[in-house]
């Protein structure tokens, strides 16, 4: 058995009472009445009780008569604690499939409920034992202190007999109380009620835990009535008694009925019930009525519907009929449509049906684009939008009636492709074609349609000569039109149709591209500049409407992924370096050739020849006439000096050539110079030769006189080849007395015959006469030098 355990919130509500209000569980109309059977768990009432003994099950007997069919039966079981919620129904496991709770003053009581309708139809008439229902863990000594512990069972059961009066039954259940604490009255209100005679109309109870020795203003009303019977007085009506059997000793449980049809009246459609109690608990579990019922029966069917093709548009034919009915179906009927559960419309009927009539009618309805051409339509007759009878009927389930719509709409859902390819070796301009890509594309998802293929479009709109081959079809025409139709299986007057063209594009065949040279340009790495576009000519080979890319690799070249972006002034990587040229159809890039061709870059040559050497002029520098020293290069017919450079690297390029070679001042001493020598011939590449100019420290030339008179002619002791060569010299003039008149060096001017020595003599012209000299050039090659000069004034 499965124990739960309730949320106690004692600690809070120490007196609160929790429960759930009686509400219709269900009902029923037709030729239908109801029994109901069950059995206490308890010893002896447990208001004179000793002890919490208490049984796990427990008996009753079910007789129904021959002719009386079971159409529901439903089990309650309850009792004191926290519950018990499986149990064996003649040995058959029951589980709760709803459950009631009360807690009261810190005592907590339950009930369940389940429908057990396949039991009761397969058993039948005999004994129900009620078993496994162990309480014994939920019961508290305080139930007992209190006199509230019980527990028991009941089955409600609602048969059919033809034999009797149209009624309404209707179920209601909850879990309420009355009692001494905080509610001696309870009032409650069954709706839902439809009392068309009062002949016959009963109420019966389901109520636990009332005592028969406890009265203490104990009374159950019905619309103000007190009502009793045999078993149950008007001050005691919960004590222990079952109606159905006559047994007065089903200890703390009520399972009772009353003859109520002096207290309704025709046109009720509620009624209340009363209880009030000031001693004794009562739990009233459920509640069943039964009235005299005259009641419409409302169907409807789909007796026809129409479709146009490519159109939302439906037209329905159906009819509202009152077959089984037993009054009249007023009119003003609700009648709605609904397209996969989407509210279309609603419609009333325009007239009362009397019992055994019907009526047809047609409707058209627009479908909204939001439901799919494929659909399911139903129509309800009385029935609000949770389902619920808007109206009392006798039989419901006969108030929805569907059928599946499949709407005449063919459309292309996708536009055909047109069909390029790359024509074969032959270049006939005739392919292969497969159509079944367009044709999933055409058609889409939808149902019962078909793709036939045409080669005019008369030709598909009549049905004539259809292609039989769609997906091995060679085209007839270069390029060619192909209609595509698609058109409902069903309905062969609805298709639509659309086109889509076969092209067969020529493949190129690429010429034989040459070797391309070039010489090294630069440094000498193998790298050059090359013009791809040189066998451009060659590879197209005079065919029109082509295209030609060049690629580093084959792979590339056949995926057409990163052409060489400048092919005519491209760099190679390598040396050699094999280049790929794809050949394409301009209109088609897809059909194309793959060539390739090499790259070689050819060696320069580099000579060196004899140089120049010249006397130091000033800062180891002198000019020199390149082109003389170019002179002993042997050129042939078709070759020439083409300029003179710097560097290797300028000559090779051709880049900063010298301006002034026949003139030229070395700027380093040594200085290596590159001539560059070109041919005219093709394919020939430069040859560059080099040599180096140098000057030398030459001996200088020392003039014996010199006369400072200002004529503009030796008017100083000037010594050539001194100066700005041998930066470092020291030049030391006397007299003829040994005396130091005049020093000198690279930063002072020549001796003009005036002294820059001497206490009284700096500044001041020397008169005319020999003077001596020494000059250091501070150049182990050369000097010391010393002699005299004459200065003559």
């Amino acid at each position: 058995m499965r124990k739960r355990l309730l949320l106690l919130f004692l600690l809070i509500f120490t007196s609160s009472i929790w429960s759930q209000e009686m509400e219709l569980y269900t009902q029923f109309n037709g030729n239908f009445d109801y029994t109901a059977i069950g059995n206490t768990l308890n010893l002896e009432e447990n208001e004179n009780a000793q002890n919490c003994n208490i049984l796990t099950s427990s008996s009753a007997m079910l007789s129904l008569d021959p002719g009386q069919q079971v159409e529901a039966a439903y089990i309650y079981w309850a009792g004191s604690g926290s519950g018990d919620f499986d149990i064996l129904v003649n040995n058959q496991p029951v589980s709760s499939q709803r459950e009631f709770s009360l807690l009261v003053n810190n005592l907590d009581f339950f009930a369940a409920f389940s429908d057990v309708t396949s039991i009761v139809q397969s058993e039948g008439n005999g004994a129900y034992t009620i078993s496994d229902l162990d309480l014994l863990d939920f019961i508290n000594p305080l139930h007992c202190n209190d006199g509230v512990n019980y527990g028991g069972w009941s089955i409600i059961i609602v048969y059919e007999d033809l034999s009797l009066p149209s009624n309404q039954i209707n179920l209601y259940d909850g879990f309420e109380l009355v009692g001494t604490y905080q509610n001696n009255s309870l009032e409650f209100q069954l709706d839902n009620l439809n009392v068309i005679d009062t002949q016959g109309a009963k109420i019966g109870f389901l109520a636990w835990e009332g005592d028969a020795s406890l009265a203490d203003g104990e009374q159950l009303k019905l619309n103000g009535n007190v009502l009793s019977n045999a078993l149950n007085p008007p001050d005691n009506a919960f004590n222990g008694t079952n109606s159905f059997t006559g047994a007065t000793d089903l200890y703390n449980m009520d399972l009772d009925v009353y003859e109520v049809e002096n207290y309704i009246n025709i046109g009720d459609t509620s009624a209340t019930i009363e209880l009030t109690s000031f001693a004794d608990y009562v739990m009233v579990n459920s509640v069943v009525t039964v009235f005299n019922s005259i009641l419409p029966d409302p169907a409807v069917n789909i007796n026809d519907f129409t479709t146009t093709c490519n159109s939302k548009e439906i037209s329905i034919d159906y009819t509202i009929d009152n077959f089984n009915g037993t009054d009249v179906l007023p009119s003003g009927t609700s009648v709605t449509f609904f397209a996969d559960d989407q509210l279309l419309e609603e419609v009333f009927t325009p007239n009362d049906l009397v019992p055994g009539a019907s009526e047809s009618f047609q409707i058209d309805l627009a479908i909204p684009n939001s439901i799919p051409n494929n659909f399911n339509l139903e129509i309800k007759v009385n029935l609000d939008s949770q389902e619920n009878t808007i109206i009392s009927e006798i039989d419901p389930s006969n108030n929805i009636t569907s059928m599946f719509i499949n709407l005449g709409d063919v459309f292309i859902a996708s536009p055909p492709l047109d069909m390029e390819v790359c024509d074969g070796v032959s270049n006939d301009g005739v392919e292969i074609f497969d159509f079944s890509e367009n044709t999933n594309l055409a058609i889409g998802d939808q149902q019962n349609v078909t793709a036939t293929y045409y080669t005019s479009f008369s030709n598909a709109e009549n049905d004539i000569d259809p292609i039989t081959s769609p997906n091995n079809y060679p085209n007839t025409e270069n390029p060619q039109e192909v209609f595509i139709k698609i058109q409902s299986s069903t309905d062969p007057d609805c298709f639509v149709i659309a086109s889509f063209f076969l092209r067969v594009y020529k493949t190129p065949i690429a010429g034989i591209p040459e070797e391309l040279f070039s010489c090294d340009m630069g440094e000498l790495d193998g790298i050059s500049l090359f013009d791809l576009t040189e066998n451009t000519s060659l590879i197209s080979n005079n065919q029109q409407d082509v295209g030609i890319d060049y690629y580093l690799n084959q792979a590339d070249a056949e995926n057409g992924m990163n052409p060489i972006s400048n092919p005519s002034s491209f760099e190679n990587i390598n040396n050699p370096q094999t280049i790929y040229a794809v050949i394409y159809n301009s209109n088609y890039e897809a059909c194309y050739d793959l060539v390739s061709f090499q790259l070689s870059v050819k060696e320069i040559p580099l000579t060196e020849i004899e140089g120049d050497l010249k006397c130091d002029t000033g800062f180891n520098t002198n000019d020199f006439d390149l082109s003389e020293v170019t002179q002993q290069i042997d050129l042939s017919l078709d070759e020439e000096i083409t300029g003179y450079f710097l560097s290797f690297t300028d000559a090779n390029s051709f880049e900063n050539p010298i301006n002034a070679p026949f003139s030229y001042q070395n700027t380093e001493n040594p200085q290596r110079i590159f001539v560059r020598v070109d041919s005219n011939q093709l394919g020939v590449c430069q040859h560059i030769h080099f040599f180096d100019i140098s000057t030398q420290h030459c001996e200088p030339f020392i003039p014996e006189g010199f006369s400072p008179n200002g004529d503009g002619i030796n008017d100083s002791f000037f010594i050539t080849g001194l100066y700005d060569i041998f930066e470092n010299f020291e030049l030391q003039i006397f007299n003829r007395y040994g005396t130091l008149i005049y020093k000198g060096n690279n930063k002072v001017e020549a001796w003009d015959g005036t002294s820059n020595k001497g206490l009284n003599n700096v500044g001041k012209g020397l008169p005319t006469g020999t003077y001596f000299y020494i000059l250091d050039l501070k150049d182990p090659k050369f000097g010391p030098y010393k002699g005299w000069v004459y200065l003559n004034r």
